[in-house]
């Protein structure tokens, strides 16, 4: 979902007489598709690293419940149909798909070398929002960057909530992450995220005439940012997950938000 919505976000934006359906119900299929391979080349290239983590010791890989080669197999099948629909789209379309790619294989190494590899995949993630809006274009301007930098924002944000999960862990093991680098000034930092999120779609809101009923919701989406950042407990991994997953109803907020402008 948190892939999805920042892709169907750009593609209500431009949509200013006629919504396309079709690229709606591609893109959330495509999310689907290219989250899942991301995942299996995460699990795939931190097996070992997952069998020393709590929370993630009993991943299939990382349990070995699951053979290397059948998570290869699984990767390449999900990579051939998230191609399939990468061709489908118009050349620019095909360009950005083809400069993430290599992008979505070097997230999981980041952790290795940089405190930040949670802004790494933000960058990564929200390439969505560059392709959907060229697929619905046939070009990304500066609105469309305006939005990625907005989602960049809100993918570091809820993404290093969802680091400090696994904190004591990652440090024992010599993992870095947004959580260990930031710490007890988390909460400081989420604000600036969370508000450069905010303002960014405000931007978006006042570049495109939306009306009241849009800035309402965005009020009301800001409000479920400031519940996360007030309730958030970085000691709870319980916690820090029910904040992270909370990020499914900002989204869906924003997008009724869009829709209504």
């Amino acid at each position: 979902m948190l892939l999805m919505f920042p892709a169907i976000w750009s593609i209500l934006i431009v949509s200013k007489e006629e919504i396309d359906i079709y690229l709606i119900l591609l893109f959330i299929y495509g999310s689907f598709i290219m989250r899942s391979a991301g995942c299996i080349i995460n699990d795939i290239i931190d097996k070992n690293f997952d069998k020393r983590v709590k929370r993630t010791k009993f991943r299939p890989l990382a349990s070995e419940n699951l053979d290397i080669s059948d998570a290869i197999i699984l990767f390449i099948v999900f990579l051939s149909i998230g191609l399939s629909i990468l061709l489908s789209l118009n050349s620019t379309c095909i360009l950005l798909g083809f400069i993430a790619f290599p992008l979505i294989m070097l997230y999981p190494l980041m952790k290795r070398f940089t405190y930040f590899p949670q802004l790494f995949l933000a960058i990564v993630f929200n390439f969505s929002v560059l392709i959907s809006w060229t697929a619905a274009t046939g070009r990304f301007d500066n609105q469309s960057l305006l939005l990625y930098l907005a989602c960049i924002f809100w993918t570091l944000g809820y993404d290093t909530i969802y680091a400090h999960q696994d904190r004591e862990d990652d440090a024992l093991i010599g993992v870095k992450s947004s959580a260990l680098f930031l710490g007890d000034k988390t909460k400081l930092f989420l604000v600036a995220f969370y508000c450069t999120t905010l303002s960014g779609l405000l931007a978006i809101g006042l570049l495109n005439n939306f009306g009241v009923f849009f800035f309402s919701l965005i009020v009301i989406s800001g409000i479920q940012l400031v519940w996360q950042i007030l309730t958030l407990d970085i000691n709870s991994p319980i916690n820090c997950l029910k904040k992270f997953k909370s990020n499914r109803l900002f989204g869906l907020i924003v997008t009724v938000a869009i829709y209504s402008g």
